[in-house]
């Protein structure tokens, strides 16, 4: 009888707990941590871009720019903005640190759905972005918040579970994707409800999509020439997290992957077929410009896979040749004439303000020529923020 109560016991209290983790993975499914999540986590990083875009009216764009903290850094959005402006349309930056393809697509569904207006669309990428089908189990909680809770499979695809690997939980289960934040609201709960408060009771601020990100410092103080000579500086501030980039690099150059034998990477098909798919869907006005941002020299020379470069253009190509997308390469942009490198970059991934400056000064005819005039005029009193 002691042991048949206590059975009874145990299974009453696992059905309860059950039955919080359930309420709880259904609640955070359909949007319920979005007040409480990190703002600078990877997914409130996202929420905050979304709750603008609702704030500013997503039916008011015209066009968008993609992209990760390269594009963030690297293209001066306050003055694409005012361009497209000038000739009474809107471009807003959508560029979030650490997007790739899979949380691009979930933007793109989103938008879909609420700016089903939208004429035109920026991808900035780099020659690196079609290495690999995802970016990884990072990427998840970035794109959670633009998927419907009944829609992942998309995710899941760029991320598939693997039982002995916890982060691809995430692609499952909510409460796995944001264990991590959950963890560090237990541990400042006060600050963090604070936090929410403020976002529940002021309105989002819509200068984000239209705003610049600016860093002053260079890399000319460090021979970014080489990795060698590189890792060999002298790493004092501000420029110490180069240095050690460049001895990891130094460190894992024997694992550098060789692309030009490709039947030795059969991931590198399924990233074709799904990347040729993706771009051929996109629901914008043809071309589609693809923008490749720069990069140093070293990166693509020592780091990045040996034959990667010939590998994106192949992909790229046929949908060039299709008139799908229009290719604008600045790869090499501050190799020659728009150098020296060092006084173009901040760190080996990221544009200073110089950089930044000489990129959009190209960037800006490309965009007026290829969009803003090609864009019949808005109505008469259209209302444009």
């Amino acid at each position: 009888m002691l042991r048949a109560d206590l059975i009874r016991f145990l299974a009453i209290r696992l059905a309860i707990v059950a039955a919080i983790l359930l309420g709880l993975e259904f609640a955070f499914r359909h949007g319920a941590w979005e007040w409480l999540a990190k703002r600078e986590s990877n997914a409130g990083q996202t929420i905050a871009m979304k709750r603008a875009l609702l704030a500013l009216g997503p039916e008011k764009i015209d066009y968008v720019t993609f992209g990760d903290s390269r594009t963030v850094y690297g293209i001066d959005h306050e003055r694409i903005a005012a361009a497209a402006r000038a000739r009474g349309l809107t471009h807003a930056s959508v560029a979030i640190p650490g997007m790739h393809w899979m949380s691009l697509e979930m933007l793109v569904r989103w938008l879909r759905e609420h700016a089903p207006q939208l004429r035109g669309a920026v991808i900035s990428t780099t020659i690196s972005g079609f290495n690999y089908l995802g970016n990884g189990a990072y990427e998840l909680s970035m794109a959670a918040p633009l998927a419907p809770s009944w829609d992942r499979d998309w995710m899941r695809q760029h991320v598939p579970f693997e039982a002995g690997n916890l982060a691809t939980y995430g692609s499952q289960s909510a409460l796995f994707l944001y264990r991590e934040d959950v963890q560090d609201l237990l541990k400042h709960t006060a600050r963090r409800l604070r936090e929410a408060g403020g976002l529940m009771t002021q309105p989002p601020s819509t200068g984000t999509l239209f705003t610049r990100q600016r860093v002053a410092s260079d890399l000319c103080s460090v021979p970014i020439d080489n990795i060698a000579a590189c890792a060999a500086a002298n790493p004092a501030a501000p420029v110490t997290s180069t240095v050690m980039q460049c001895r990891q690099w130094q460190r894992e150059a024997s694992q550098r992957a060789d692309f030009r034998d490709r039947s030795q990477l059969p991931h590198l098909a399924e990233v074709k077929t799904v990347r040729d798919h993706q771009l051929r869907s996109l629901p914008y006005q043809r071309p589609i410009l693809v923008v490749l941002m720069p990069m140093p020299g070293v990166w693509r020379d020592e780091v990045i896979p040996q034959g990667a470069e010939a590998w994106a253009r192949s992909l790229l190509k046929p949908l060039q040749d299709e008139g799908i997308i229009e290719v604008h390469d600045f790869t090499d942009f501050f190799r020659g004439a728009n150098g020296p490198e060092c006084a173009a970059f901040w760190d080996l991934y990221h544009q200073n303000s110089a950089g930044q400056d000489r990129l959009t000064d190209a960037l800006l005819p490309i965009l007026e020529q290829r969009l803003y005039r090609s864009t019949p005029p808005a109505p008469a009193g259209a209302a444009r923020p």
